[in-house]
């Protein structure tokens, strides 16, 4: 397994409409072609499942991951500065991106 991409309700029954998607690929990997066709799969699968707005975070050095959500139509909504602490590099921005999808 390369990669792997998840779709999850927001909340139990308040906002029906939003779900996150999150999506790995393993590094060896990167750049042809494996995340954008599991985006597509993702943002599909939401519209099929009647979500209105697919949401995502990405930790903002991810330059290349924020490049394809821009090209698959999200958009940024917000930054948090502290939003992912990790073992190598101590506290990194999230950007927060979303997508309509009606």
């Amino acid at each position: 397994m390369v990669g792997a991409a998840s779709v999850f309700s927001i909340g139990p029954n308040k906002v029906k409409h939003r779900a996150e998607f999150g999506i790995a690929i393993d590094k060896d990997y990167w750049g042809i072609g494996i995340g954008e066709a599991l985006t597509a799969a993702c943002v599909e699968f939401s519209k099929s499942a009647g979500y209105s707005q697919l949401e995502l975070e990405v930790v903002s050095d991810n330059t290349g991951a924020i490049t394809l959500y821009r090209k698959m139509g999200f958009i940024e909504f917000g930054r948090n500065p502290r939003g992912f602490i990790s073992r190598f590099q101590g506290w990194q921005e999230l950007v927060s991106m979303r997508r309509e999808l009606n």
